[in-house]
C-alpha cells in the first residue's frame, strides 16, 4: 500500500523565550462544546527546531507516522524586525531598479558617443571608464 503523505501550514511565532508553532487547519471540538474548539498548538526553543516540532506535532495529531505529513511552517519576523524586514526588502528592490536603468543608461552614453563616430578608447577618456568596460557596455 503507497504511503499517502498530508500537506499542511502552519504558522510559527516568538512567545516570550519559545517559538509557538499553530496548526489553523488542524482543530476539534472543545470538551465543553459549544462554538469554541481546541488547535493544534506546540513550542520550539529555537527556529532550528520548528520544523521537527511542527512535524512531530502533526504526526501525533492525526495518529500518523511522521513520514505521513509535509508540513510547510511560515515563521513571522517578530517585532520591530519585521517592519525593518519588509522596508529593507523594498529599499533593496528600489536598488536593484536604479542600478538596472543606471547600466542602461551608461549603455545609451557610450553608443550616443560611438554612432556620433567617438571610438571606444575615446569613450574610455570621456566618461572616466576602461577600455574593458566601454567594450562591456557597448556588447
Amino acid at each position: 500500500m503507497a504511503n499517502t503523505s498530508r500537506t499542511l501550514a502552519a504558522r510559527a511565532y516568538r512567545d516570550g523565550k519559545w517559538w509557538t508553532i499553530e496548526f489553523p487547519e488542524l482543530s476539534s471540538p472543545s470538551p465543553g462544546g459549544g462554538e469554541h474548539r481546541i488547535m493544534a498548538v506546540g513550542q520550539a526553543r529555537n527556529v532550528k527546531e520548528i520544523q521537527a516540532a511542527a512535524v512531530d506535532l502533526a504526526a501525533v495529531w492525526l495518529d500518523v507516522a511522521e513520514s505521513e505529513v509535509d508540513v510547510h511552517v511560515t515563521i513571522e519576523i517578530p517585532g520591530a524586525a519585521a517592519e525593518l524586514f519588509a522596508q529593507a526588502k523594498k529599499n533593496e528592490e528600489t536598488a536593484r531598479q536604479a542600478v538596472s536603468e543606471a547600466a542602461r543608461q551608461w549603455r545609451e552614453a557610450v553608443r550616443a558617443l560611438t554612432v556620433d563616430g567617438v571610438t571606444q578608447a575615446d569613450a574610455a577618456r570621456i566618461l572616466d571608464l576602461s577600455p574593458q568596460r566601454i567594450s562591456q557596455l557597448t556588447h
